[in-house]
């Protein structure tokens, strides 16, 4: 599922989408900037090939479009791609909304894995988007200090104390070390990973 590419050009193409991306959001909200930010500082290290990066994002940006068609649905549910495979997180209120999100993902990406980690709660409001968002942000700097792994190649989402991790590893010590790192953050209270171990 790996594509080997060409590593050389990832810092320029990084360097661009944030010269480019910043700029046009100087009106938006400081999560879009700080995500934005994020994105393209880490698309300099990351551990995929420059084409799985595209392909990753569009498979992302194509399941996005289509849960757009649900409006209540799409701004509850995350989705998160590494290596073609597909993690829901979030809380929607219904049942049925739960099937819409999994039915629109298994819809555009096949035979794809997909892991559907959505909650069926009452919640996930604004009130506690903000506080998720604040402490999926504190995980992301312990995982980028932790040693022993590489915090790019790991996409994380943290919904209602739990934290959802998705990526690859080379070993399973770095998964038990991302998980630990998870544990330990504040506002965390368990971890579910779907990390690859490919050494």
């Amino acid at each position: 599922m790996r594509v080997k590419g060409m590593q050389g050009g990832t810092a320029w193409v990084a360097m661009v989408v944030g010269t480019l991306v910043l700029p046009w959001c100087t009106g938006c909200p400081g999560m879009a900037i700080t995500t934005a930010a994020t994105t393209a500082a880490s698309a300099i290290v990351d551990d995929r090939s420059i084409e799985q990066q595209g392909s990753d994002l569009d498979l992302k940006a194509r399941i996005e479009q289509l849960l757009a068609d649900a409006p209540s649905v799409a701004a509850r549910v995350n989705v998160d791609v590494y290596l073609g495979r597909v993690m829901l997180t979030g809380v929607v209120p219904r049942r049925s909304e739960r099937r819409t999100a999994l039915a629109v993902a298994r819809n555009v990406a096949g035979d794809h894995e997909i892991f559907d980690d959505v909650e069926v709660a009452q919640g996930g409001g604004l009130t506690d988007a903000a506080g998720d968002f604040a402490i999926n942000k504190e995980l992301g700097v312990n995982l980028l200090g932790a040693e022993g792994i590489a915090s790019q190649s790991f996409q994380h989402r943290v919904v209602n104390g739990t934290a959802f991790i998705i990526g690859q590893a080379k070993s399973a010590s770095q998964v038990e070390t991302a998980r630990q790192v998870a544990l330990q953050t504040s506002g965390v209270q368990q971890v579910v990973t779907h990390i690859v171990v490919e050494p």
